[in-house]
């Protein structure tokens, strides 16, 4: 079978990088894995078709995998719901931590969100993830 050469890009000495984690099936998602399913049902020879067996395996797989993925979703969901609430509990409180660039940062808690599936506290003009805080106090209340 001839092979076509392979086209260069403009910039001879560009190189495109490959992550170890994104090659062969570690760089197959679900979508990919389904997509790729759903194209061998769609061609395969229609003189001799998938058996029952073969056919209902395929689907129970896309089916498995599917669930799967939805269950992750939940899962993640989940996660993030509880996350939120932990740092929501934080709120009043003094902390003390370090901030994204590891300054640190001590007060109260004035407000808790979720940025990009992690929970973060507000402490005046500082954002830490709650991952990062190291103290937690009832603040002192004056008498």
């Amino acid at each position: 079978m001839p092979v076509d050469g392979i086209s260069g890009s403009s910039n001879a000495n560009s190189v495109n990088v490959v992550e170890a984690d994104k090659v062969g099936f570690n760089g197959l998602t679900a979508e990919t894995f389904m997509k790729l399913l759903i194209t061998e049902l769609q061609n395969q020879d229609p003189t001799e078709p998938l058996g029952n067996e073969q056919l209902l395996a395929q689907l129970s797989s896309m089916r498995e995998l599917q669930s799967n993925i939805e269950l992750s979703d939940t899962l993640k969901e989940i996660t993030t719901g509880q996350s939120l609430t932990q740092a929501a509990g934080l709120i009043g409180k003094e902390i003390e931590g370090q901030d994204g660039e590891q300054a640190p940062v001590a007060g109260v808690v004035d407000r808790a969100f979720v940025r990009e599936g992690k929970a973060y506290v507000g402490v005046g003009a500082y954002e830490l993830p709650v991952s990062a805080i190291s103290n937690v106090q009832s603040p002192v209340s004056a008498a």
